[in-house]
Formats: structure tokens, C-alpha cells, sequence
């Protein structure tokens, strides 16, 4: 069996305009550019999640939450958190 390489496409409109749709997979675009993204992602993920400093405590709590909300796409969790820190919330 054959498999096809998957991309991400434009995500979905989602119903609550609050929640952010995650991205679509669709068949024909460069699948090994997300899948070295998402392993980038994640690699930055464990670093911050390694920290052992307690000043650091409520931030790897904040991106625990963001990794949360986005199960199996480590990029948006990462996304999330650093826009977060950039917002200031």
C-alpha cells in the first residue's frame, strides 16, 4: 500500500469564533516540512518542559495548558504559549 504525503491546508471555520480551528491535513503537499516543524516544535517544548528553576514554574505550567488544547500538533501549542508571552497574558 501506497501512502500519500500529507500538508497542512487552511484550517476550518470554526462555530466559536473564541476557539481557533486546528489546521486541515490534506493529500499532496511537502508532509516531511510539518513533520520537521512539528519535531522542532516539540524538541523546544521538552527543552522548556526540562527547566527546573522554580521561577520557571508558571511558565511551563502556561505551556502544559497550551500542549493540552492542542493534542498531536505541538506547533500550535508552541504557537499559542510564545503569542501568549508576547500579549503578556
Amino acid at each position: 500500500m501506497k501512502y500519500q504525503e500529507l500538508a497542512v491546508s487552511e484550517p476550518l471555520e470554526s462555530e466559536d469564533p473564541l476557539v481557533e480551528p486546528e489546521p486541515v491535513l490534506v493529500p499532496g503537499d511537502d508532509g516531511d516540512s510539518l513533520a520537521a516543524l512539528r519535531g522542532q516544535a516539540q524538541d523546544i517544548i521538552d527543552e522548556v518542559l526540562s527547566g527546573t528553576e522554580p521561577s520557571g514554574e508558571h511558565l511551563r505550567a502556561k505551556l502544559r495548558s497550551s500542549i493540552a488544547r492542542h493534542p498531536g500538533f505541538p506547533e500550535l501549542a508552541l504557537l499559542e504559549h510564545l503569542m501568549n508571552r508576547a500579549s503578556g497574558n
